[in-house]
């Protein structure tokens, strides 16, 4: 597809896409493309949103493994399926409370993943500007990219996931995506952990 200016984007073709298959219907898949972290952990929560993700419970489907190796790799007690993965499973849903707690918020398990990008933006309230909006929008990415990493590395490579190191990760690429947003954003991950509130002191 071709943008305003004459061009052919990824984006203005995956908003296309969006448009004729959510037509009469609300959707957020097309809220994925907002440059806020790299195409590829973007491509990530797309094809999640999307049950496009290489799961357990996929390959299943696929034919690629047998019904009895559809297992989560975290907990090993229900099926992984793309928002067990990355939402509902019981030690994936304390990284995800670990957040919100940190920010000071407080919310319920979303239904999957679809609820969850509906219900992020809307955990922040009062006037906040858009800055600390795309902020709180990234660390949702940063999540859902850790997460999935840290799956691909217990299952390829046999790294068992030590969740404080992957919440410590979490905070390094949140950091990093600010500073693309805005090079002047000086703070690392370790500031952004010990006190959210620096988010809105800069950009006060």
């Amino acid at each position: 597809m071709w943008g305003k200016d004459g061009d052919y984007t990824v984006n203005s073709c995956m908003l296309a896409l969006e448009r004729i298959r959510y037509a009469g219907s609300t959707t957020y898949v097309t809220n994925v493309w907002k440059s806020i972290c790299p195409p590829k952990t973007e491509m990530t929560l797309w094809l999640a949103l999307n049950e496009g993700l290489c799961t357990r419970a996929f390959l299943v489907k696929r034919h690629v493994l047998s019904p009895q190796e559809d297992r989560c790799p975290f907990c090993e007690q229900h099926s992984e399926t793309v928002s067990h993965i990355l939402l509902h499973c019981q030690v994936v849903w304390k990284l995800w409370n670990k957040i919100v707690a940190w920010r000071g918020l407080s919310w319920v398990m979303p239904y999957g993943l679809d609820d969850l990008q509906c219900q992020w933006l809307g955990l922040l309230q009062g006037n906040h500007c858009k800055f600390e909006r795309s902020v709180w929008g990234g660390f949702m990415f940063s999540i859902i990219w850790t997460i999935w990493n840290a799956r691909n590395n217990l299952i390829f490579e046999d790294q068992k996931p030590i969740w404080e190191d992957i919440l410590w990760l979490l905070f390094y690429f949140a950091a990093g995506w600010i500073r693309n947003l805005n090079s002047s954003f000086w703070y690392t991950g370790a500031d952004l952990y010990r006190n959210h509130e620096c988010i809105s002191a800069w950009s006060a």
